[in-house]
């Protein structure tokens, strides 16, 4: 068995769930999948691998055509729902700052390319660093 066979093989339970929730049609599961597109790298890789490797069923795309979008939203926004708590808050903006900084909505836009969606309206370059400086204002500094 090769090395990515393994690796595939490791989060096959995992995307079996994550595909198992979004078939429930539950909003909720869409959401915390979307979340995971977006922010989770090591899950992020084991979702662009089955769906290169044609591991994905039709159908399973196209749950992942409905979340790929909501994901990269979500890289433009922090969730509300904090309640004004600055220790969450720094730390989504943390989350939300190391996702963007590796490029995560160039990696999502070329997920959406390979599901055949057209996402033209939103941004698919890496955030500059000078945009990114308000996140130094957090404690958080961008990999250079």
């Amino acid at each position: 068995m090769n090395e990515r066979s393994a690796q595939q093989s490791r989060w096959q339970a995992v995307l079996q769930q994550m595909f198992e929730e979004l078939r429930s049609g539950s909003s909720r599961a869409e959401v915390y999948w979307a979340q995971q597109l977006a922010f989770s790298p090591v899950f992020f890789y084991a979702v662009v691998l089955a769906v290169r490797e044609s591991a994905v069923s039709p159908d399973d795309r196209d749950h992942l055509r409905r979340i790929v979008p909501l994901a990269l939203s979500l890289l433009g926004a922090l969730p509300e729902g904090n309640g004004g708590d600055p220790t969450s808050l720094l730390l989504l903006a943390r989350r939300q700052a190391s996702a963007l900084a590796v490029g995560r909505r160039q990696q999502l836009a070329r997920l959406a390319s390979r599901l055949g969606l057209e996402i033209s309206s939103l941004p698919y370059e890496p955030v500059p660093g000078r945009l990114q400086r308000p996140y130094e204002l957090i404690g958080w500094r961008p990999p250079r």
